[in-house]
């Protein structure tokens, strides 16, 4: 309510007209409030609007002269916004500051508003007026809302994947460990059928007997490893001073007679070095057997072992098709089959991956370069010369 000047003049609680020395002080407060940019409301005791801005009117989908002089309960309905009515009485009895937020329907869509009471002090008796300062907040509690949706969906899926691994984990173990008794049976029986002998007719049944549990072998001690490295142990090493060539030699001869001769060496220096010859004969093998697995047949295989200051390094290149480039990536990650399923050794794909673990446990790395033109090399390269190396030196990689 304005004075006929377009004056407001609080004195006793009730808007008065004011004197003509006071009526440019009041136009230029009405006018601040107009243009604030926050709704502006001052209420009476019987809850009925004695100021409202221009945009606090808006809030509300009404004009400011269509709210001033009316009661909450005439414009907006009995008992409506009972939280904000309850926070506005106590604010008259107590006179203590008041903040909070309330939900209003526009049209279909809730807005939220924050708002905050102040009491207008009186000359004396009780008070008579609040002012209530709100400003739209509808965006930003939908941003909030979509944050904590986004975190919590994030979370969701982070659990996810942890319950995932933990449970792959578990499987892993639970499998390559309880693998290991009824395999080592059945690798005792062969063992004996073989020394007490065998007629020819059955020999070659057994001999293919041998390499599948072999094969089975392979993949129980593949499990056992990852779960190892995954769980934070990384690969065991017993390493001792031992040439590289050497190493070659022992994987070449245990290899099948019609596999070795596929396979040529070279020699530059004789590197050496303290490795764990087991570890190392067993990434050897799995290069070698993977390059006479997806090589051309009508070439060779090449090993070379090569000798640098503080460096021994180990190639391993085949002829054929190129590793296909979208596979290079992942190519040393675990459970990768390669090229094609049905690798020599049954594999489930953790040949390359075990060889970087073997490299990463000696300080070492593993590289491969594979094109049309030149075929497929992988390298494997270790520190020589007596390099020391942990026994468990994988086991935070």
């Amino acid at each position: 309510m304005t004075s006929s000047n377009g004056a407001l003049r609080v004195g006793d609680g009730r808007p008065t007209t004011t004197s003509a020395s006071t009526s440019d002080e009041m136009e230029l407060l009405r006018l601040a409030l107009e243009v604030m940019q926050e709704n502006v409301y001052i209420l009476d005791r019987d809850l009925r609007y004695v100021y409202v801005n221009r945009l606090g009117a808006s809030a509300m989908g009404l004009a400011s002269a269509q709210m001033i002089g009316r009661t909450m309960d005439e414009l907006f309905g009995a008992g409506t916004f009972p939280e904000f009515r309850i926070q506005l009485q106590a604010a008259f009895v107590t006179g203590a500051p008041a903040r909070s937020e309330i939900a209003f329907l526009s049209g279909e869509e809730t807005r939220w508003y924050e708002y905050s009471l102040s009491p207008i002090p009186a000359p004396e008796g009780p008070l008579q007026l609040v002012t209530c300062l709100s400003r739209d907040v509808t965006q930003r509690r939908r941003m909030e809302k979509e944050a904590t949706l986004g975190r919590a969906a994030v979370e969701e899926e982070r659990r996810k994947l942890q319950a995932a691994a933990e449970f792959e984990q578990r499987l892993l173990g639970i499998v390559s460990h309880d693998l290991r008794n009824p395999l080592a049976s059945v690798r005792l029986g062969l063992e004996t059928m073989h020394r007490r002998g065998i007629s020819e007719e059955h020999l070659r049944t057994l001999e293919r007997m041998e390499r599948s549990t072999d094969r089975m072998q392979a993949i129980i001690s593949g499990l056992l490893d990852v779960t190892r490295i995954r769980q934070g142990q990384g690969l065991p090493l017993t390493p001792e001073p031992v040439a590289l060539d050497a190493v070659v030699t022992r994987v070449l001869e245990g290899m099948p007679e019609d596999q070795a001769r596929r396979v040529r060496r070279e020699t530059e220096g004789r590197p050496t070095g303290v490795w764990d010859p087991e570890r190392l004969a067993q990434a050897i093998g799995n290069l070698v057997g993977n390059a006479l697995q997806h090589g051309d047949a009508d070439w060779p295989v090449t090993v070379r072992v090569r000798g640098t200051e503080g460096r021994a390094e180990l190639s391993v290149h085949n002829h054929g098709a190129p590793i296909p480039p979208e596979l290079l990536p992942g190519l040393f990650e675990p459970f990768q089959r390669g090229l094609r399923p049905g690798a020599l050794d049954g594999s489930i794909g953790l040949g390359l991956y075990i060889v970087r673990q073997v490299a990463l446990g000696h300080g070492g790395e593993v590289r491969v370069r594979s094109t049309a033109e030149e075929g497929t090399t992988f390298v494997l390269e270790l520190p020589a010369d007596g390099t020391p190396v942990s026994p468990d030196a994988s086991a935070a990689r």
